[in-house]
């Protein structure tokens, strides 16, 4: 276990009370309302070739993800409930160029918050603790800790959310740390040279301290309409990690933006959402904008065949001035668009930084095609076209605009209410944005996945 600091002392105070208090108000009256259940993710994920599409490179790897969540939630009454979720994922590599040892890695805390709504004519929901924040399709807000992949997804938050009838707003603080500072953490072991050794490398959750307030409200319409507007301010704090190139300066940003999904005709909608962001990061102003927009069209209702064609637009920055134009995705740094592409961004260099997941200077079109196959079984493929807004450099010679092409299949099988699986196969064919040598790199991933509660 870490060395445990004043600060993650009072947090695991605070995480004992819950436990005890929870587990003596059930044993005292049954009545009250408890549940808990299990998450088991098994993953083999393999790729090669898909950071710097440098056929030279040796970036070949294969790795199983075993991940579990165990949850539990009491509701003290109807209008007052705490949840809380311990995760832990495990990597045993197969094919790793880094030659990394073998770890259980860690357990730690995923979600732990408190959950109050007051009043009925227009009820007033309070959220206070470690949560997801999911709004929209994550164009914006969902992931609060890139680094550390698909593990979990947290924010340090607290909600606040107004609802009446058809419209919630919430208003949102938020406060992510690079490493995990505020709650207790069981680290796994590794055995080497015959002896188990406590694991001491921190987590990678973000690139520095980041925090931010906002506002988010929802509209649902009448006729399958929904309207959807925000406004979030955010702050990043330097403080670079040992051997990763992270930004220098400190980041104050705003970001303003809509969403809209509207019924055009039976069978055809559309879905657009668009953002523009303004502020600074140390001496340099930043104006940047991003969207997306498609229209889905159901050709299929008995096997809900859709066909979905758009465009993603994220803003580039412009090496010629001193400001910064690209788009910032603040807590989107997820594999909103591709699995494999959130892994090519490594081998840009963003603002001074080497940045996963880091969505920006992109005009992408594309098009796909979904179709149920069985009552349990769905196929999609997706391709998408991706161009740069801005060329970068490359040692003394400038990039083209093309990064190339991409081709994704997608099959989702549904064996019973809590047993899924899926297999991806992803494949891109890089343009003249990459520097010579270059060749395909491809993704590869399946997945089975174990719901069970009680």
């Amino acid at each position: 276990m870490r060395r445990i600091g004043t600060r993650c002392f009072m947090s695991w105070v605070l995480v004992l009370a819950l436990i005890v208090l929870t587990f003596q108000s059930f044993a005292q009256d049954s009545g009250k309302k408890f549940s808990f259940g299990i998450t088991e993710r098994l993953r083999n994920t393999y790729y090669n070739n898909i950071t710097d599409y440098n056929k030279d490179s040796d970036d070949e790897t294969d790795f199983i993800r075993v991940r579990t969540n165990v949850w539990g939630q009491y509701a003290f009454s109807p209008k007052f409930s705490v949840f809380a979720q311990l995760t832990n994922e495990f990597r045993p590599w197969l094919i790793d160029p880094k030659d990394r040892d073998f770890t259980l890695d860690e357990i730690f805390v995923d979600n732990l918050y408190l959950k109050w709504t007051a009043g009925s004519n227009m009820p007033v929901t309070f959220t206070i603790g470690r949560q997801n924040l999911i709004y929209g399709e994550g164009f914006i807000l969902l992931e609060g800790a890139p680094w550390d992949g698909s593990r979990a997804i947290y924010h340090d938050a607290v909600k606040i959310s107004f609802q009446k009838g058809a419209t919630t707003i919430d208003l949102l603080a938020i406060s992510n740390t690079k490493i995990e500072e505020r709650l207790p953490v069981i680290r796994g072991s590794k055995l080497k040279n015959g002896e188990l050794k406590g694991q001491t490398k921190d987590q990678w959750m973000n690139d520095n301290l980041e925090q931010a307030f906002g506002v988010y409200a929802v509209r649902n319409g009448s006729s399958g309409d929904r309207y959807e507007g925000y406004f979030i301010y955010k702050t990043e704090e330097p403080e670079p990690f040992i051997n990763i190139s992270a930004p220098k300066h400190e980041l104050k940003l705003s970001t303003i933006g809509g969403r809209l999904v509207k019924p055009l005709v039976p069978k055809l909608s559309l879905t657009t959402e668009w953002a523009y962001q303004f502020g600074s990061q140390g001496e340099s102003d930043q104006r940047s904008f991003g969207g997306y927009a498609y229209l889905s069209y159901l050709a299929q209702e008995q096997k809900k065949g859709t066909f979905k064609g758009g465009l993603n637009i994220l803003s580039g920055d412009d090496p010629a001035t001193a400001n910064n134009e690209g788009w910032d995705p603040i807590f989107s740094r997820w594999p909103k668009w591709s699995e494999l592409y959130i892994y090519s961004h490594l081998a840009e260099t963003i603002q001074g930084a080497r940045r996963v997941a880091y969505w920006t200077n992109t005009l992408s079109p594309y098009v796909q095609y979904a179709v149920n196959l069985s009552e349990k079984v769905n196929l999609s493929a997706t391709f998408y076209h991706l161009q740069a807004m801005q060329a970068r450099k490359l040692g003394d010679t400038e990039s083209g605009k093309t990064r190339g092409n991409e081709l994704q299949i997608l099959i989702n099988f549904k064996f019973t209410q809590n047993l899924t699986a899926h297999f991806l196969y992803d494949y891109f064919a890089p343009g003249d944005f990459y520097a010579e040598p270059r060749t395909g790199g491809v993704f590869i991933r399946g997945e089975l996945m174990y719901r069970f509660k009680h």
